[in-house]
């Protein structure tokens, strides 16, 4: 793994290699404690489930922002801070929901007392990329129809 550097930033890709239909663990289950960064790290990837292949668009990058209380809540709605702008509306929705619904896996995280004594308020980025070929395996998809 590469060092973590102080502000926090994580990369979710979706690549031909994702699990179709790969089980996620609820992370609001209280015996799963997040003891550090990198757990904390695993815990959102694994969270994430992206849009199904005929609704999704070749290379499309969503990047949210967001910290977490003590209690591994989140501070306030993730803030979007980037989304492919080539892509309809439509599809930027789809990602949204998606991104929404692997925030909401994902809290309240369970922070031992060390991470919940560090974490909190810290700003964290986090950028969904989707690198799989879909719908007409042109990398356009249904978008770039």
């Amino acid at each position: 793994m590469p060092p973590i550097g102080q502000d926090l930033r994580l990369t979710v890709a979706a690549t031909e290699g994702t699990p179709k239909d790969k089980p996620v663990t609820d992370r609001r289950d209280e015996g799963q404690l997040v003891n550090s960064i990198h757990d904390m790290f695993d815990a959102l990837r694994a969270c994430w489930i992206p849009p199904p292949k005929d609704k999704a668009h070749h290379g499309m990058e969503y990047t949210v922002r967001f910290a977490f209380k003590r209690n591994g809540e989140l501070m306030a709605p993730a803030q979007v801070t980037y989304t492919t702008h080539d892509v309809p509306v439509e599809v930027r929705d789809i990602y949204r929901d998606a991104v929404e619904a692997a925030l909401k896996r994902c809290t309240p995280m369970h922070f031992s007392n060390g991470m919940a004594s560090a974490i909190p308020g810290r700003p964290i980025s986090m950028r969904f990329i989707d690198d799989r070929m879909v719908g007409d395996d042109s990398g356009k998809g249904d978008s770039g129809k």
